[in-house]
């Protein structure tokens, strides 16, 4: 059984054969992107935003929706591609990292990769960490969406699909952004954005939790763990000019 056999069992496992399909995902996860990813984009709205490794496009829709007006979907597989098409976004069957080789500098406001970095042997994520900071504005981010390699808890997402290679702490993603030109890294772990409903009750419960559990690690281990989501978001941004 190949790796793109498997990607494509999972396609079909999770029911995403339809643009209704995609919709259906991306309003699940809307109240995460709003939170979480949308301070994190440019301003203008027509600024250029390319997601990396777009997938069937439930991102995509996301943004149309939400007002974004110059989107690039980038994906190599062409099943997932064909079905991201359909969200009215503009879609490229192309390898990511080859893509961004193409691009002129300081052509893209964002980049986002969601899900992305853990499938990425280590020489290719420093290349895509390094194309993507010449090819991002002056203020420029590339998003992530990655295990998270700080929190007790990563092998729930880092060993939840055999194509996962690796994953990064927030101390590591710093400083390889740091060896490629960004000038910033800001984290967020994904846990809080992702509650959805009675919030007022939900989030001072949680943050409450978090703390009792951040001094019981600190007590037994000297470790100073503040992010326990098995999902971490990255922001590494490049210099305003």
């Amino acid at each position: 059984m190949s790796e793109q056999q498997y990607y494509q069992f999972q396609a079909t496992a999770r029911g995403v054969q339809s643009i209704e399909d995609v919709h259906r995902i991306a309003a699940s996860k809307a109240h995460v992107y709003r939170r979480v990813v949308q301070p994190w984009l440019p301003a203008d709205f027509s600024a250029p935003i390319a997601e990396l490794a777009c997938g069937h496009g439930s991102f995509l829709h996301w943004l149309c929706e939400a007002g974004y007006r110059n989107i690039t979907g980038i994906d190599a597989s062409p099943e997932q591609t064909a079905l991201a098409a359909a969200t009215g976004a503009g879609v490229i069957t192309a390898d990511v990292v080859a893509w961004l080789e193409a691009q002129p500098d300081a052509s893209q406001g964002a980049l986002v990769g969601i899900d992305l970095a853990e499938h990425l042997p280590k020489d290719v994520f420093l290349m895509l960490l390094a194309e993507s900071r010449r090819v991002l504005t002056p203020g420029g981010a590339l998003i992530l969406r990655l295990p998270n390699g700080d929190s007790p808890l990563v092998g729930m997402n880092l060993f939840n699909d055999i194509t996962h290679v690796w994953t990064y702490t927030t101390n590591c993603l710093r400083t390889l952004a740091a060896m490629q030109g960004f000038s910033g890294a800001d984290f967020l772990d994904e846990s809080e954005a992702a509650i959805r409903d009675r919030r007022w009750l939900k989030v001072p419960l949680h943050r409450l939790s978090r703390a009792i559990l951040a001094g019981l690690f600190r007590a037994a281990s000297y470790e100073n763990v503040r992010l326990f989501s098995p999902h971490l978001w990255a922001r590494l941004t490049t210099a305003a000019s």
